[in-house]
Protein backbone atom coordinates (compact mmCIF):
# COMPACT_ATOMS: atom_id res chain seq x y z
CA UNK A 1 0.00 0.00 0.00
CA UNK A 2 1.48 3.65 -0.93
CA UNK A 3 1.52 6.03 1.13
CA UNK A 4 2.29 9.67 0.67
CA UNK A 5 3.21 12.60 2.91
CA UNK A 6 3.13 16.43 1.96
CA UNK A 7 6.12 18.20 2.53
CA UNK A 8 5.89 21.67 2.91
CA UNK A 9 9.22 23.79 2.76
CA UNK A 10 9.85 27.39 3.48
CA UNK A 11 12.80 29.54 3.39
CA UNK A 12 15.52 28.85 2.05
CA UNK A 13 17.73 25.86 1.24
CA UNK A 14 19.15 23.39 -1.07
CA UNK A 15 16.03 21.23 -1.68
CA UNK A 16 14.42 21.10 -5.16
CA UNK A 17 11.00 20.79 -2.99
CA UNK A 18 10.48 24.79 -3.97
CA UNK A 19 6.57 24.81 -3.74
CA UNK A 20 5.33 21.50 -2.16
CA UNK A 21 5.51 18.05 -3.13
CA UNK A 22 3.46 14.81 -2.81
CA UNK A 23 5.95 12.22 -1.66
CA UNK A 24 4.97 8.42 -2.68
CA UNK A 25 6.97 5.33 -2.06
CA UNK A 26 8.88 5.08 -5.19
CA UNK A 27 9.00 8.57 -6.14
CA UNK A 28 8.32 12.11 -5.48
CA UNK A 29 5.49 13.84 -7.28
CA UNK A 30 5.15 17.83 -7.57
CA UNK A 31 2.50 19.46 -6.64
CA UNK A 32 2.71 23.18 -7.72
CA UNK A 33 -0.43 25.32 -6.10
CA UNK A 34 0.49 28.51 -7.88
CA UNK A 35 -0.80 26.24 -11.24
CA UNK A 36 -3.87 25.01 -9.00
CA UNK A 37 -6.77 27.35 -10.34
CA UNK A 38 -9.12 27.95 -8.14
CA UNK A 39 -11.70 29.75 -10.50
CA UNK A 40 -12.04 31.95 -13.51
CA UNK A 41 -10.59 34.69 -14.36
CA UNK A 42 -12.09 37.78 -15.77
CA UNK A 43 -11.38 37.80 -19.19
CA UNK A 44 -12.49 34.12 -19.10
CA UNK A 45 -16.22 35.19 -17.48
CA UNK A 46 -16.75 37.92 -20.30
CA UNK A 47 -15.72 36.20 -23.07
CA UNK A 48 -18.00 33.23 -21.72
CA UNK A 49 -20.97 36.32 -21.36
CA UNK A 50 -19.98 37.37 -24.70
CA UNK A 51 -20.56 33.88 -26.47
CA UNK A 52 -24.00 33.06 -24.16
CA UNK A 53 -25.11 36.74 -25.01
CA UNK A 54 -24.76 36.18 -29.14
CA UNK A 55 -26.02 32.63 -28.59
CA UNK A 56 -29.53 34.31 -26.93
CA UNK A 57 -29.91 37.21 -29.69
CA UNK A 58 -29.44 34.50 -31.96
CA UNK A 59 -32.38 32.05 -30.84
CA UNK A 60 -34.58 34.17 -28.31
CA UNK A 61 -36.62 35.61 -31.14
CA UNK A 62 -36.92 32.51 -33.45
CA UNK A 63 -38.63 31.54 -29.93
CA UNK A 64 -40.64 33.76 -28.96
CA UNK A 65 -42.09 33.78 -32.61
CA UNK A 66 -42.82 29.99 -31.99
CA UNK A 67 -44.27 30.76 -29.10
CA UNK A 68 -46.41 33.42 -30.76
CA UNK A 69 -47.35 31.96 -33.16
CA UNK A 70 -48.76 28.90 -30.91
CA UNK A 71 -50.88 31.40 -28.99
CA UNK A 72 -52.28 33.02 -31.98
CA UNK A 73 -53.24 29.62 -33.17
CA UNK A 74 -54.94 28.49 -30.13
CA UNK A 75 -56.60 32.01 -29.94
CA UNK A 76 -57.96 31.35 -33.69
CA UNK A 77 -58.76 28.23 -32.70
CA UNK A 78 -60.68 29.47 -29.53
CA UNK A 79 -62.64 32.26 -31.68
CA UNK A 80 -63.87 29.45 -34.35
CA UNK A 81 -65.10 27.24 -31.52
CA UNK A 82 -67.21 29.50 -29.80
CA UNK A 83 -68.62 30.68 -32.45
CA UNK A 84 -69.74 27.08 -33.88
CA UNK A 85 -70.96 25.57 -30.58
CA UNK A 86 -73.46 29.05 -31.14
CA UNK A 87 -74.52 27.57 -34.66
CA UNK A 88 -74.51 23.83 -33.53
CA UNK A 89 -76.94 24.89 -31.49
CA UNK A 90 -79.14 27.13 -33.45
CA UNK A 91 -78.98 23.48 -35.90
CA UNK A 92 -79.76 21.30 -33.19
CA UNK A 93 -83.39 24.12 -33.24
CA UNK A 94 -83.47 23.88 -37.23
CA UNK A 95 -82.20 27.62 -37.38
CA UNK A 96 -79.50 27.12 -39.57
CA UNK A 97 -80.79 27.41 -43.16
CA UNK A 98 -81.99 29.95 -45.93
CA UNK A 99 -82.36 33.71 -44.53
CA UNK A 100 -83.23 37.00 -46.18
CA UNK A 101 -79.64 38.92 -45.64
CA UNK A 102 -76.50 38.55 -43.09
CA UNK A 103 -78.87 41.07 -40.96
CA UNK A 104 -81.41 38.30 -40.32
CA UNK A 105 -78.92 35.50 -39.67
CA UNK A 106 -77.16 37.81 -36.88
CA UNK A 107 -80.61 38.63 -35.57
CA UNK A 108 -80.95 34.83 -34.81
CA UNK A 109 -77.19 34.16 -33.77
CA UNK A 110 -77.52 36.88 -30.64
CA UNK A 111 -79.92 34.24 -29.01
CA UNK A 112 -77.25 31.65 -28.94
CA UNK A 113 -74.21 33.71 -28.95
CA UNK A 114 -73.12 36.70 -26.46
CA UNK A 115 -72.95 39.64 -28.64
CA UNK A 116 -71.94 43.25 -26.81
CA UNK A 117 -72.09 44.86 -30.60
CA UNK A 118 -73.35 45.11 -33.96
CA UNK A 119 -72.55 47.21 -37.03
CA UNK A 120 -74.37 47.44 -40.14
CA UNK A 121 -72.66 47.62 -43.11
CA UNK A 122 -71.83 51.38 -43.02
CA UNK A 123 -70.56 51.20 -40.18
CA UNK A 124 -68.16 48.35 -40.06
CA UNK A 125 -65.69 50.31 -38.73
CA UNK A 126 -67.43 51.12 -35.62
CA UNK A 127 -66.49 46.89 -34.92
CA UNK A 128 -63.01 46.92 -36.01
CA UNK A 129 -60.37 48.17 -33.53
CA UNK A 130 -58.32 50.01 -36.77
CA UNK A 131 -58.69 51.23 -40.64
CA UNK A 132 -56.44 49.18 -42.10
CA UNK A 133 -55.28 45.53 -42.58
CA UNK A 134 -51.96 44.49 -43.85
CA UNK A 135 -53.14 41.57 -46.88
CA UNK A 136 -51.08 38.97 -47.72
CA UNK A 137 -49.45 40.96 -50.70
CA UNK A 138 -48.35 43.57 -48.56
CA UNK A 139 -50.92 46.24 -49.69
CA UNK A 140 -53.62 47.85 -47.07
CA UNK A 141 -56.76 47.17 -47.01
CA UNK A 142 -59.44 49.69 -45.69
CA UNK A 143 -62.00 47.20 -43.10
CA UNK A 144 -65.02 49.42 -43.87
CA UNK A 145 -64.64 48.07 -46.98
CA UNK A 146 -65.49 44.65 -46.65
CA UNK A 147 -69.01 45.27 -47.84
CA UNK A 148 -69.87 42.23 -49.15
CA UNK A 149 -69.41 38.43 -49.28
CA UNK A 150 -67.34 39.66 -52.20
CA UNK A 151 -64.71 41.11 -50.45
CA UNK A 152 -64.23 37.72 -48.54
CA UNK A 153 -63.55 35.97 -51.88
CA UNK A 154 -66.66 34.30 -51.46
CA UNK A 155 -67.93 33.56 -55.18
CA UNK A 156 -72.16 33.40 -56.00
CA UNK A 157 -73.47 30.07 -57.57
CA UNK A 158 -76.65 28.24 -58.01
CA UNK A 159 -76.15 27.19 -54.42
CA UNK A 160 -74.12 30.58 -52.94
CA UNK A 161 -75.46 34.13 -52.64
CA UNK A 162 -73.28 36.50 -50.32
CA UNK A 163 -74.20 39.27 -51.85
CA UNK A 164 -76.28 40.49 -48.94
CA UNK A 165 -74.43 43.34 -46.91
CA UNK A 166 -71.97 42.32 -44.34
CA UNK A 167 -72.23 42.59 -40.48
CA UNK A 168 -69.65 43.64 -38.05
CA UNK A 169 -70.44 42.08 -34.63
CA UNK A 170 -68.16 42.30 -31.10
CA UNK A 171 -68.64 39.29 -29.49
CA UNK A 172 -68.80 38.67 -25.63
CA UNK A 173 -65.10 38.44 -24.84
CA UNK A 174 -64.02 40.96 -27.08
CA UNK A 175 -63.54 39.68 -30.31
CA UNK A 176 -64.19 42.11 -33.72
CA UNK A 177 -65.94 39.84 -36.68
CA UNK A 178 -67.05 40.97 -40.22
CA UNK A 179 -69.76 38.38 -41.24
CA UNK A 180 -71.42 37.24 -44.09
CA UNK A 181 -74.21 34.71 -45.03
CA UNK A 182 -75.01 32.57 -47.60
CA UNK A 183 -78.72 33.40 -48.42
CA UNK A 184 -78.90 29.85 -50.46
CA UNK A 185 -77.84 28.01 -47.54
CA UNK A 186 -79.27 24.31 -47.30
CA UNK A 187 -81.54 23.72 -44.33
CA UNK A 188 -79.47 21.22 -41.95
CA UNK A 189 -81.21 18.58 -40.08
CA UNK A 190 -81.93 19.31 -36.75
CA UNK A 191 -81.50 15.49 -35.06
CA UNK A 192 -78.03 15.06 -37.15
CA UNK A 193 -74.54 15.06 -35.20
CA UNK A 194 -71.95 16.89 -37.47
CA UNK A 195 -67.98 15.80 -37.19
CA UNK A 196 -65.97 18.41 -35.74
CA UNK A 197 -62.53 19.24 -37.62
CA UNK A 198 -59.43 19.31 -34.92
CA UNK A 199 -56.11 20.94 -34.75
CA UNK A 200 -54.03 19.80 -32.22
CA UNK A 201 -56.77 17.42 -30.63
CA UNK A 202 -58.72 20.00 -30.23
CA UNK A 203 -62.18 20.93 -31.78
CA UNK A 204 -62.18 23.77 -33.79
CA UNK A 205 -65.67 23.86 -36.28
CA UNK A 206 -68.08 22.24 -38.07
CA UNK A 207 -70.68 22.15 -40.79
CA UNK A 208 -73.05 23.95 -38.75
CA UNK A 209 -71.07 27.06 -39.55
CA UNK A 210 -70.32 25.83 -43.14
CA UNK A 211 -73.11 28.89 -44.61
CA UNK A 212 -70.90 32.07 -42.89
CA UNK A 213 -67.95 33.49 -44.05
CA UNK A 214 -66.34 35.60 -41.72
CA UNK A 215 -63.07 37.65 -41.00
CA UNK A 216 -61.91 38.18 -37.08
CA UNK A 217 -59.23 39.96 -35.09
CA UNK A 218 -57.55 38.63 -32.02
CA UNK A 219 -55.28 41.33 -30.70
CA UNK A 220 -57.58 44.06 -30.73
CA UNK A 221 -55.90 47.30 -31.66
CA UNK A 222 -52.30 46.50 -31.46
CA UNK A 223 -49.88 45.52 -34.55
CA UNK A 224 -48.84 43.83 -36.48
CA UNK A 225 -52.68 43.69 -37.68
CA UNK A 226 -51.90 41.84 -40.52
CA UNK A 227 -53.67 38.44 -42.50
CA UNK A 228 -52.67 34.98 -41.57
CA UNK A 229 -51.03 36.53 -38.53
CA UNK A 230 -53.96 38.92 -35.75
CA UNK A 231 -56.33 39.00 -38.40
CA UNK A 232 -57.96 35.51 -39.21
CA UNK A 233 -60.58 34.26 -41.88
CA UNK A 234 -63.32 31.33 -40.87
CA UNK A 235 -64.61 29.79 -43.78
CA UNK A 236 -63.74 32.65 -46.24
CA UNK A 237 -61.38 32.68 -48.98
CA UNK A 238 -59.60 35.91 -48.91
CA UNK A 239 -59.76 39.13 -48.02
CA UNK A 240 -59.89 42.06 -50.20
CA UNK A 241 -60.95 43.31 -53.90
CA UNK A 242 -60.45 42.18 -57.52
CA UNK A 243 -59.91 46.05 -58.04
CA UNK A 244 -57.07 47.26 -59.19
CA UNK A 245 -58.15 50.31 -60.10
CA UNK A 246 -60.62 52.30 -58.11
CA UNK A 247 -62.07 55.77 -59.72
CA UNK A 248 -63.87 58.64 -57.68
CA UNK A 249 -67.16 57.63 -59.56
CA UNK A 250 -66.93 54.23 -57.33
CA UNK A 251 -66.48 52.22 -60.04
CA UNK A 252 -63.21 49.86 -60.00
CA UNK A 253 -61.23 47.88 -62.48
CA UNK A 254 -59.42 44.58 -62.21
CA UNK A 255 -55.67 44.45 -63.50
CA UNK A 256 -54.89 44.84 -67.23
CA UNK A 257 -54.73 41.75 -69.48
CA UNK A 258 -53.99 40.77 -73.42
CA UNK A 259 -57.31 39.26 -74.12
CA UNK A 260 -57.55 35.69 -76.48
CA UNK A 261 -59.19 36.28 -79.57
CA UNK A 262 -62.61 34.93 -80.67
CA UNK A 263 -63.29 33.16 -84.17
CA UNK A 264 -65.82 34.58 -86.24
CA UNK A 265 -68.16 31.71 -85.62
CA UNK A 266 -67.39 31.96 -81.72
CA UNK A 267 -68.52 35.96 -81.76
CA UNK A 268 -71.41 34.94 -83.49
CA UNK A 269 -72.20 32.02 -81.12
CA UNK A 270 -72.24 34.68 -77.98
CA UNK A 271 -72.48 38.29 -79.11
CA UNK A 272 -76.15 38.66 -78.42
CA UNK A 273 -75.15 37.07 -74.80
CA UNK A 274 -72.24 39.89 -74.56
CA UNK A 275 -74.22 42.46 -76.03
CA UNK A 276 -71.63 42.66 -79.45
CA UNK A 277 -73.79 43.67 -82.03
CA UNK A 278 -71.61 42.64 -85.26
CA UNK A 279 -69.06 39.66 -85.64
CA UNK A 280 -66.12 39.83 -88.86
CA UNK A 281 -62.57 39.14 -87.58
CA UNK A 282 -61.28 35.26 -87.03
CA UNK A 283 -58.89 36.96 -84.56
CA UNK A 284 -61.03 38.93 -83.04
CA UNK A 285 -59.46 40.60 -79.89
CA UNK A 286 -61.91 42.74 -78.94
CA UNK A 287 -64.43 39.92 -78.67
CA UNK A 288 -62.35 38.40 -76.52
CA UNK A 289 -61.85 41.19 -74.15
CA UNK A 290 -65.92 41.52 -73.98
CA UNK A 291 -66.52 37.43 -73.71
CA UNK A 292 -63.48 37.69 -70.60
CA UNK A 293 -65.38 40.76 -69.03
CA UNK A 294 -68.54 38.86 -69.34
CA UNK A 295 -70.47 41.70 -71.24
CA UNK A 296 -69.49 45.16 -72.87
CA UNK A 297 -71.47 46.34 -69.65
CA UNK A 298 -68.53 45.31 -68.06
CA UNK A 299 -65.90 46.72 -69.84
CA UNK A 300 -64.98 50.95 -69.15
CA UNK A 301 -66.60 53.36 -70.70
CA UNK A 302 -64.92 56.38 -72.36
CA UNK A 303 -65.62 58.59 -69.30
CA UNK A 304 -64.32 55.57 -67.12
CA UNK A 305 -61.08 55.62 -69.01
CA UNK A 306 -60.88 59.29 -69.10
CA UNK A 307 -61.08 59.06 -65.45
CA UNK A 308 -58.20 56.77 -65.42
CA UNK A 309 -56.19 59.30 -67.13
CA UNK A 310 -56.85 61.25 -64.19
CA UNK A 311 -55.39 58.45 -62.01
CA UNK A 312 -52.17 57.45 -63.42
CA UNK A 313 -50.68 60.99 -64.91
CA UNK A 314 -49.11 63.56 -62.28
CA UNK A 315 -51.28 66.12 -60.96
CA UNK A 316 -54.47 64.41 -61.97
CA UNK A 317 -55.71 65.95 -65.05
CA UNK A 318 -58.92 66.12 -65.89
CA UNK A 319 -59.60 65.27 -69.85
CA UNK A 320 -62.85 64.83 -71.97
CA UNK A 321 -64.01 61.48 -72.47
CA UNK A 322 -63.82 61.52 -76.22
CA UNK A 323 -60.80 63.86 -75.95
CA UNK A 324 -57.10 64.07 -75.67
CA UNK A 325 -54.49 65.80 -73.82
CA UNK A 326 -50.60 66.57 -73.99
CA UNK A 327 -47.73 67.97 -72.22
CA UNK A 328 -48.37 65.16 -69.57
CA UNK A 329 -46.00 64.12 -66.87
CA UNK A 330 -45.86 60.60 -66.05
CA UNK A 331 -44.30 59.35 -63.09
CA UNK A 332 -42.72 55.87 -63.69
CA UNK A 333 -44.45 53.01 -61.61
CA UNK A 334 -47.51 54.95 -61.14
CA UNK A 335 -49.79 52.69 -63.88
CA UNK A 336 -47.92 49.23 -62.31
CA UNK A 337 -49.20 49.78 -59.01
CA UNK A 338 -52.61 50.18 -60.35
CA UNK A 339 -52.30 46.86 -62.63
CA UNK A 340 -51.76 48.60 -65.69
CA UNK A 341 -48.34 48.50 -67.75
CA UNK A 342 -46.35 51.10 -67.95
CA UNK A 343 -46.98 53.90 -71.12
CA UNK A 344 -46.43 53.37 -73.69
CA UNK A 345 -50.00 51.02 -73.91
CA UNK A 346 -53.84 50.75 -75.19
CA UNK A 347 -56.92 49.80 -73.18
CA UNK A 348 -60.54 48.85 -74.49
CA UNK A 349 -63.49 50.40 -74.13
CA UNK A 350 -66.82 48.50 -74.08
CA UNK A 351 -68.29 50.60 -76.84
CA UNK A 352 -68.01 48.81 -80.87
CA UNK A 353 -67.85 51.00 -83.08
CA UNK A 354 -68.42 48.45 -86.10
CA UNK A 355 -67.95 45.30 -87.16
CA UNK A 356 -64.12 45.86 -87.75
CA UNK A 357 -63.61 48.58 -84.69
CA UNK A 358 -64.07 49.24 -81.79
CA UNK A 359 -63.11 52.42 -79.44
CA UNK A 360 -60.05 52.70 -77.28
CA UNK A 361 -57.71 55.17 -75.29
CA UNK A 362 -53.95 55.80 -76.26
CA UNK A 363 -51.86 56.07 -72.87
CA UNK A 364 -48.53 57.39 -74.00
CA UNK A 365 -45.44 58.61 -71.50
CA UNK A 366 -46.66 62.89 -72.50
CA UNK A 367 -49.91 62.46 -73.74
CA UNK A 368 -53.23 60.31 -74.31
CA UNK A 369 -56.31 60.53 -76.62
CA UNK A 370 -59.70 58.77 -77.41
CA UNK A 371 -59.44 56.89 -80.93
CA UNK A 372 -60.58 53.70 -82.80
CA UNK A 373 -58.76 50.81 -83.74
CA UNK A 374 -59.23 47.22 -85.39
CA UNK A 375 -60.51 44.45 -83.18
CA UNK A 376 -57.72 42.35 -84.68
CA UNK A 377 -54.83 44.12 -82.94
CA UNK A 378 -53.12 42.24 -80.49
CA UNK A 379 -51.20 44.95 -78.92
CA UNK A 380 -54.30 46.25 -77.18
CA UNK A 381 -55.05 45.34 -73.29
CA UNK A 382 -58.18 45.68 -71.40
CA UNK A 383 -59.78 45.83 -67.89
CA UNK A 384 -63.06 44.25 -66.51
CA UNK A 385 -65.15 46.25 -64.13
CA UNK A 386 -64.34 44.82 -60.65
CA UNK A 387 -66.61 44.50 -57.74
Amino acid sequence: MQKSLIVRISGGGASNLSCGARIRSGGIMFRNHFLEKKGFTLAEVLIALGIIGVVAALTLPTLNAAINKKVRAEQIRTVKYKFTKATEKMAAQGLIGPYANTAAFVAELQKHLKIMKVCPSTKLGDCWPYEKVTLLDGKEWEISKTQTGKHLKMEDSETADYSTPNVGIITGDGTPMILSYNTKCEALDPVKSYTWSTEDNKPVSNATASCVAAVFEINGSKRPNKQNEDVALFNANGLGSSCAIELESGKCFGSAFTPTPLTRAECEEVKDELGIEKCYYNDDYWAGAVKHCGGVNNMPTANDLAKIVSAIYKGNPSVGAESGLYNLTYEPGTATSLGLPEPSFYLWSGEEGNSRYAYLRHFYSASTYWDTNSRSNSDIQAVCLGD
